[in-house]
């Protein structure tokens, strides 16, 4: 239950939203063997002329584009791991929506890309517990015990027609680590 939320005043196409939502949900996949179903991406737009968005104790009226998500820890699941994937997201943010600022490039996003597109902050941050779907999380590291434990559920809801657990099943088998459907 990856859950990434992308505030932004920049306004974003319908396709840029599709190719940010994609990127997200691969960087994560790829980075923790997460089955896709369970990467939620939700888009909200701000509007400044509300005044909502504060920098340094004063309103901000020129940009406000953040990520924040909240996603599973674990002591398999180091800070490095976590920064590789905020910096993968800042690229395809930057790749899709700006000039195409890379954080290996030694020019600075902030001195390469338009104030509007600029990505102020992005914010990985650590579970506690969460239920997704009626389901508690499992703890990472420990999801082949629990997808086994949910599996008869899964292929209950997805012999009804649930769309999600019928992707899931078929994406389990490539997972490392997972039982076959």
């Amino acid at each position: 239950m990856p859950y990434y939320q992308l505030s932004h005043s920049l306004p974003l196409t319908d396709a840029q939203k599709q190719s940010l939502a994609q990127a997200i949900t691969a960087i994560h996949v790829k980075a923790f063997a997460t089955p896709s179903m369970f990467v939620n991406v939700r888009f909200i737009k701000e509007d400044l002329t509300l005044g909502n968005v504060f920098v340094a104790g004063k309103r901000e009226d020129k940009t406000s584009n953040s990520i924040t998500s909240f996603v599973r820890t674990s002591d398999s699941r180091t800070k490095a791991d976590f920064d590789k994937v905020a910096s993968e997201i800042e690229d395809a943010w930057y790749a899709i929506v700006g000039k195409g600022s890379d954080s290996r490039n030694a020019e600075h996003p902030y001195l390469a890309e338009e104030p509007d597109t600029r990505l102020h902050a992005i914010g990985l941050l650590s579970i506690v517990t969460a239920r997704e779907a009626g389901f508690t999380i499992p703890v990472a590291g420990e999801e082949r015990a629990w997808i086994a434990k949910q599996l008869p559920v899964f292929k209950k809801l997805a012999a009804q027609g649930n769309a999600g657990f019928v992707s899931l099943l078929a994406e389990l088998p490539a997972l490392s680590g997972t039982p076959d459907a």
